[in-house]
């Protein structure tokens, strides 16, 4: 029978009473003095926490899956959408950069993380490592919370640190070694753990992608040291990711799959937060709180603004994000039609007479047919707000990703190799070492890029690292710590909407046009020395005097 427990947290002062009636024992508790004794309890305790790592960072309340929106959001490579302005604009107010410390997102995000730790320390403070077991459990606990306070200060710059389980009354304040010493806290604590973890079996040992191994450790440690400007010690924790020979990139036709229900748990993912196989999924108001239904809903199209739904297309969606055309264009120069491209965004053309829709479906329509037909195309006379005639196809989700009505279990992704070889080659780059130069070549050649680097450069990795994993919450960290913020200074303004000119104006045929708005009546877009991190939520600083708030939410 499976042991179950309850936070104690906050709750045994709820009551205070000297009546003997009030004083009854609650039954089918298991006290913190006798659980984690032994072995079966030290795992259970740790499956907690996985179950905790599922709720707080591919869940979240309100928000569903937090994250992504937040390091997405703000980059240089996307744009907010939605039905109209103000749609979805929990978002948007992060796309543009006139956000403050009650965004739901900042906040969410900022939880969801301390929650992770919070239980982490459960763990770590009542679990004695003196078996094997124990070990490995604290092990994967203690990597956990590097990992979670690795994010909070990427996110937040010089966040606190808590290392252990806090009194009610305890007011942590902001670290006292600043935002370089906890990225070297961050590193040391995962590679403390990594003596003790497990190693994943082989690239095709999928149980090894869905929980902290060395390899997860490694890569936490790599990348805090990498974010810190310790190249040598970044390069030495990542060429021993590599070295491992554990993880492997997929071929290139199952690129697009990495994104979908089919690339979960395979070769190239380091860690996913397993929902899939999560037994303890349970009823509708738990799966909500996974990533299936409001993760499908707001990066999906608005197929409600489009003469019939894409045949591919698993559900509807709110249509919450958009490609940046300039990035598109850039992309479109250096991959071509790569299968790499083509599965991150879509050109016009490939949007209306490549991609199947379910109106032409077994019609055998000829392009001449299609050019003129009222079954494809952007039906909405106001067009696709936010869209500049350029079509985001990474995270849409497919029909195969929708098990259960209009949401799925796709796992939720931390790390995947490819990063591992990106921040690899950055690190050599970084120091004038060649050897990044074959792993920066193997991504490229992979994405079936017309561009192979010849050359390991700054300019090379940034680049190939933009098309290799946009949308993977790494390009906004990336713009800060390179100083690269130029192309986000004028978020806000001019924003894009597509139009469909045979629906729109009655022309003959489908053509798509781009009009721009301003309907921004405020300040927006980013600002040098205010907008590098998020302002700490106000539901943190309201009731605690020690934090003190970033510049964007003075």
């Amino acid at each position: 029978m499976k042991k179950i427990i309850f936070s104690l947290l906050g709750a045994a002062c709820l009551f205070v009473s000297c009546e003997d009636r009030l004083d009854i024992i609650q039954k089918g508790v298991i006290s913190p003095e006798n659980f984690y004794q032994t072995d079966d309890d030290a795992q259970n305790a740790l499956n907690n926490l996985y179950q905790s790592f599922c709720l707080n960072i591919a869940g979240n309340e309100g928000i569903y899956v937090a994250l992504p929106l937040l390091f997405n959001e703000a980059g240089d490579d996307m744009l907010a959408a939605g039905n109209m302005y103000g749609d979805n604009d929990f978002g948007a107010q992060i796309n543009e950069f006139r956000y403050d410390s009650q965004n739901e997102v900042i906040r969410n995000a900022y939880w969801g993380l301390y929650g992770v730790i919070f239980d982490s320390n459960l763990v770590i403070d009542n679990i004695e490592p003196d078996t094997q077991v124990k070990k490995r459990v604290c092990a994967e606990a203690r990597a956990l919370r590097a990992w979670s306070h690795l994010m909070l200060t990427i996110g937040w710059d010089c966040p606190p640190l808590v290392d252990h389980i806090l009194p009610a009354d305890e007011k942590p304040s902001n670290y006292e070694g600043g935002h370089d010493g906890l990225l070297e806290w961050c590193a040391k604590e995962a590679e403390a753990a990594v003596a003790d973890l497990d190693e994943r079996s082989s690239p095709t040992d999928k149980v090894g992608a869905s929980k902290v191994t060395k390899g997860f450790a490694l890569t936490v440690a790599g990348k805090a040291r990498l974010f810190k400007g310790d190249y040598a010690g970044a390069k030495n924790l990542l060429k021993q990711v590599i070295n491992s020979k554990k993880y492997e990139l997929v071929p290139t036709d199952r690129w697009a799959d990495l994104f979908h229900l089919s690339g979960d748990l395979c070769e190239e993912m380091i860690f996913q937060a397993n929902i899939v196989e999560n037994a303890a999924i349970g009823t509708w108001s738990n799966k909500i709180q996974r990533t299936g239904w409001m993760f499908s809903q707001f990066w999906n199209w608005r197929t409600d603004k489009m003469a019939s739904k894409p045949s591919f297309i698993g559900t509807d969606g709110w249509g919450g994000h958009s490609i940046r055309a300039d990035f598109a264009e850039r992309m479109l120069a250096n991959d071509g039609d790569s299968p790499r491209r083509k599965a991150t965004f879509l050109t016009e053309d490939e949007f209306l007479y490549e991609m199947e829709w379910n109106g032409t479906k077994d019609e055998g329509l000829t392009r001449e047919q299609l050019e003129v037909s009222d079954k494809i195309g952007i039906k909405e006379p106001t067009g696709l707000y936010g869209f500049n005639n350029y079509f985001a196809h990474k995270f849409i989700y497919r029909a195969e990703d929708i098990s259960h009505g209009n949401w799925g279990y796709k796992n939720f992704t931390i790390f995947r190799y490819a990063e591992v070889l990106l921040m690899y080659a950055e690190a050599c780059a970084q120091t004038n070492d060649a050897d990044g130069l074959q792993y920066l070549q193997e991504i490229q050649k992979r994405a079936g890029s017309n561009h192979i680097s010849t050359a390991l450069t700054m300019e090379e990795v940034k680049n190939e690292k933009g098309y290799e994993m946009w949308l993977e919450m790494v390009r906004f960290p990336d713009m800060v710590r390179w100083g690269d913020t130029d192309g986000v200074v004028n978020n806000g303004k001019n924003i894009p909407s597509t139009y469909d000119a045979f629906f729109a104006d009655g022309e003959s045929k489908h053509r798509h046009y781009v009009k721009f708005s301003n309907p921004n009546q405020g300040t927006t877009g980013f600002v040098k020395g205010k907008h590098e991190y998020f302002p700490f939520p106000f539901a943190a600083t309201s009731i605690n005097p020690n934090l003190k708030q970033n510049p964007s939410g003075e």
